[in-house]
Parts: structure tokens; C-alpha cells; sequence
């Protein structure tokens, strides 16, 4: 039920076409994942004037969503300026209604981007923050911000209804971050073999209870996941409109 879980932020995503490492039997041709090493974001690091990005590497994720190159400074000035109202670091919308604004005045129509949140349900919400929470601040040095998925998560709001349920993404979470998904290291066809739990159409668990169970078997140190709190993340994708 999605009561049971808080909000953890919308994102716009780029599907991104199945790696040839991962399961063609487990895994669809098209994969939606709350990583970033699978897919790319809108907004990310890249838009924000102050991050340490070459105009290269600017223009190139920004063409990745179709925006033009004359167009570019206008969605770095819209992200600088909305960073931590809108959004937060670096990809994580506050509100669902905020994700599809930007979607629909900043990016092209035509484009393969995908509305989705996340929800993280309630027993795992404790274990989450204190696992991202931002590092103490060393004496000499800036204090480290709160990511946006932790601030989301802290923000205790409900999940936006009026979606569709896909599944659950198994994830971990290191430096305040969601980082690797299952995926990166083809946890999934692990689980499938010792588990006996299979993808579903999505490529995502269908359920929390076998979500959980292939959570505390990619933590285990002798499957040699990466480093972090795997956790199962509830993935629901909305209309953009």
C-alpha cells in the first residue's frame, strides 16, 4: 500500500538501452533505473553554473535531452536559481508538480524522458538517514549539503497518487546518494539463480517482500556487491502531462 512509504523525490530520466551485460531473459530492451550509472537526469551536476563541468561536457549532456545550444544558458540559470527550492542535488524534484514544469518549459516534447518517484517505505526510512546524512563538517572546511533525495526522504510527505505502481529497484546508497542498482553487476540474474526471484515485465521486483529478501543477499560480503545500504526503492512513473 502506498501509505507505507514517503516520498523520495521525482526525477526525469533517459531510458537507456539494456547493457549487453545484463539478462536478455530478465531484463526489457529499455530500462528505467533511479541509477545514474544506467541513466541520465534532468536536471544534473552539469546544469549547475557553480559545478566544476567544461562547457564540453555541458553541451553534451545537454543535447543528450534535446536542449539546443542556444537554449543551454537559459536552463543553467533556471537550475542554479531553483537548486534547492525546486530541486536537490543533484536530480531529485521536491514535488511532482515541480517535475513536470520543468519537463514542459525546459525540455522538447518530442523527447524519450520518463516522470518517475521513488518511495522508500517507512521501516527502512531510519536506516536511510543515517546512512546519508551529510558527513560531519571537518574544522578548515565547508560543511557538506544534504542531497536531495535525503532532504525528500526527511521530508516525511507521502507519495503523489495518480501513478503507475512498476515495481522495486534494489539500490545503494553511499555518499547521500542513490549509486549502483542491482543492475550495474548483474545482480539480477543471482537472484533469479539462488533466489529463485525473477524480474518483471519492467525488469524490477513485483514485490517488497522478495525485494527485501534480494536485498539482504546483494549485502552479503561474499556476493561482492558494491559498498553501501542496499535497500528496495517502490518506482512509480506518472504522466508528463
Amino acid at each position: 500500500m502506498s501509505e507505507e512509504y514517503v516520498s523520495a523525490g521525482y526525477y526525469l530520466a533517459k531510458p537507456s538501452p539494456r547493457a549487453e551485460y545484463m539478462s536478455s531473459e530478465l531484463i526489457p530492451e529499455q530500462i528505467l533505473s533511479a541509477s545514474g550509472c544506467i541513466c541520465e537526469f534532468f536536471p544534473d551536476y552539469w546544469a549547475i553554473e557553480w559545478a566544476s563541468v567544461s562547457d564540453q561536457e555541458r553541451s553534451r549532456a545537454a543535447g543528450s535531452f534535446g536542449i539546443a545550444p542556444d537554449k543551454l544558458g537559459g536552463v543553467i540559470e533556471w537550475a542554479t536559481k531553483n537548486l534547492s527550492s525546486a530541486f536537490g542535488w543533484p536530480s531529485a524534484f521536491y514535488t511532482l508538480e515541480a517535475a513536470k514544469q520543468a519537463y514542459a518549459a525546459l525540455l522538447p516534447p518530442n523527447m524519450n524522458v520518463v516522470v518517475f518517484g521513488l518511495g522508500l517505505h517507512k521501516a527502512d526510512v531510519d536506516d536511510f538517514l543515517e546512512a546519508a546524512q551529510p558527513p560531519k563538517t571537518k574544522e578548515g572546511f565547508a560543511p557538506a549539503g544534504e542531497t536531495g533525495i535525503y532532504q525528500c526522504v526527511k521530508g516525511n510527505r507521502p507519495i503523489s497518487t495518480g501513478g503507475e505502481f512498476t515495481g522495486f529497484e534494489l539500490l545503494s546508497t553511499t555518499y547521500g546518494l542513490l549509486t549502483c542498482s542491482w543492475l550495474c553487476n548483474g545482480l539480477e540474474n543471482d537472484c533469479a539463480r539462488k533466489l529463485g526471484i525473477s524480474t518483471n515485465a519492467n525488469g524490477l521486483v513485483g514485490t517488497r517482500s522478495d525485494a527485501l529478501t534480494c536485498a539482504e543477499f546483494i549485502s552479503r560480503d561474499e556476493v561482492g556487491a558494491e559498498p553501501g545500504l542496499w535497500l528496495p526503492w517502490r518506482v512509480t512513473i506518472y504522466a508528463a502531462q
